[in-house]
């Protein structure tokens, strides 16, 4: 299995997607709102851009991997 390389780690995600995937790692419970998410972008926990006119928010992959690894989450896998 070949690794990846950085443009694939670091991919840009739209939040939208972001969301989605931590609805399948957290429980319903504890599930960040958007809100959250985009004070973690801002603070630095999530690596991410505003993009086009609207300003939406993409997350790069790279830093949602290492957010679910720094909570224990190394086995969590999902493709985007």
């Amino acid at each position: 299995m070949s690794k990846p390389t950085l443009s694939q780690a670091d991919k840009l995600i739209k939040l939208r997607d972001v969301e989605l995937m931590f609805e399948e790692f957290f429980d319903p419970g504890s599930m960040p709102s958007r809100s959250t998410i985009v004070g973690w972008i801002e603070d630095g926990t999530l690596e991410g851009v505003q993009i086009g006119a609207g300003r939406n928010y993409y997350v790069r992959r790279s830093s949602i991997d290492k957010l679910f690894g720094a909570i224990g989450a190394d086995s969590f896998q999902r493709a985007v």
